[in-house]
């Protein structure tokens, strides 16, 4: 094992999710009027977590545009 390599061969620090439960804490909830995520489906899950995660606010509000007028198209 390297200098800096978590025991698995990643660099130190990553692990699964990203930035981990902290990070997720930080980011904005979803805006007004969307819907809760309770029956999304494969498509609808992918871009709520990218929307979910994402850091830039104009992309994020992007994905979240595309989320609900993905929901609204499916109903």
């Amino acid at each position: 094992m390297q200098q800096g390599e978590a025991g698995d061969g990643r660099p130190a620090g990553a692990g699964e999710g990203g930035e981990g439960a902290a990070g997720r804490g930080a980011m904005p909830p979803p805006p007004p009027g969307t819907p809760d995520g309770s029956d999304d489906d494969v498509v609808a899950r992918q871009l709520r977590e990218a929307a979910e995660q994402e850091t830039d606010p104009e992309l994020r509000g992007k994905l979240w545009e595309e989320y609900r007028r993905y929901k609204q198209g499916i109903r």
